[in-house]
């Protein structure tokens, strides 16, 4: 803080609270006014004075006052990337529900020096998503925050399930008409290759049937869409063609 007399005639720096006096005296009946010439920083305030002007009476002046007060800036930033629902943000005892991409602020703007932390509370859902903060954490100067950014990403699944009664050399699967095949050649667990974001629907069936011997493939559970977790629900089972088909020969 430095203070001025009389349009920068005398000016004083003021460390700290408590009494001050400009080192040279004025003549008595002789005009004053006080103002604050620079104002503090680190954190930055703003001063302001009080019985700031006057004419010098017989005695020292000893009743200018001048208050300062901390300044306050918001933290705020961009999202990108949001399809999900849910998501919060959260800025120490602050939780923000973000519900779409763009801008945002707390609420509640912090003072200067202050530290700031800006982290994920809830990440979406409806499609599941993770979103990760970048800028997230500093300290507060001397302007509102604007570069948090946070960035979000549709998280991807796998689809697939398990496979019995296959004595036959091997079933192709489809997932959602030939986008994706798998060759199983063996019961128990399969998976398709490439993951599906969530959100996305999924339908698998079988596009060739196993042979020698020749058996036929059904699928319970086949199609849906997928959530939040790699799906495992589907199952194949195969007979034998004759039992199939419920003859012989």
């Amino acid at each position: 803080l430095v203070l001025s007399l009389n349009a920068g005639a005398q000016t004083l720096a003021v460390p700290a609270s408590g009494a001050f006096t400009f080192p040279t005296g004025l003549a008595n009946a002789a005009t004053y006014a006080v103002t604050v010439g620079t104002q503090p920083s680190s954190p930055t305030q703003t001063c302001t004075v009080s019985n700031g002007s006057g004419t010098i009476a017989g005695a020292n002046v000893t009743n200018v006052a001048v208050s300062c007060t901390t300044n306050t800036y918001t933290v705020g930033g961009t999202v990108s990337g949001l399809a999900g629902t849910g998501f919060t943000l959260v800025l120490g005892a602050q939780t923000l529900p973000v519900g779409a991409n763009g801008s945002f602020t707390f609420a509640t703007a912090l003072a200067s020096g202050a530290s700031y932390a800006v982290t994920v509370g809830t990440q979406p859902s409806s499609p599941t998503q993770t979103c990760t903060v970048s800028n997230g954490s500093g300290t507060i100067a001397s302007a509102n925050v604007t570069n948090v950014t946070v960035s979000c990403t549709t998280n991807t699944y796998t689809v697939g399930g398990t496979v019995s009664g296959l004595v036959g050399n091997s079933v192709t699967l489809s997932l959602n008409s030939g986008a994706q095949t798998q060759v199983v050649a063996a019961n128990g667990t399969f998976a398709f290759p490439t993951a599906l974001a969530s959100g996305a629907a999924y339908a698998v069936t079988v596009s060739v049937q196993p042979t020698s011997p020749t058996e036929v493939c059904t699928i319970t559970n086949g199609s849906g869409t997928v959530a939040g977790a790699n799906v495992t629900t589907i199952v194949v089972s195969c007979i034998d063609r004759i039992f199939a088909d419920g003859f012989e020969g």
